[in-house]
């Protein structure tokens, strides 16, 4: 995002504890600092159980957890029951940033 100052997007990350040493007392909440993004704590995993039940960007499924892992979404998307217009998804980002960047580098130059 630093490469990206003036791209008009907004960011949500949620933070899922998935690995042993996974705590919110361990959590730097400012891991991702930039005013374009608001970051949450989940560590009931509600949102990563959401997710994988409904399998957007072909995620997850019935019983697993989405975790470590991006979804985008057009200015136009509405989140009713299920959210709408999703433009790219992947996981995982901890092994490849390459994955991420390649999917959100063109949607933030647009």
């Amino acid at each position: 995002m630093d490469a990206h100052p003036n791209a008009k997007l907004k960011v949500f990350a949620v933070w899922i504890p998935m690995l042993a040493g996974d705590s919110r007392a361990a959590w730097d909440s400012h891991v991702l600092d930039d005013p374009r993004v608001t970051e949450f704590w989940d560590g009931d995993r509600i949102a990563g159980t959401w997710f994988a039940d409904r399998q957007l960007g072909g995620l997850g499924g019935p019983g697993s957890i989405v975790w470590d892992a991006y979804l985008a979404f057009a200015p136009s998307a509405t989140w009713d029951e299920n959210p709408t217009r999703l433009v790219a998804a992947g996981s995982d980002i901890i092994d490849n940033v390459t994955g991420l960047e390649r999917d959100f580098v063109p949607l933030m130059r647009s």
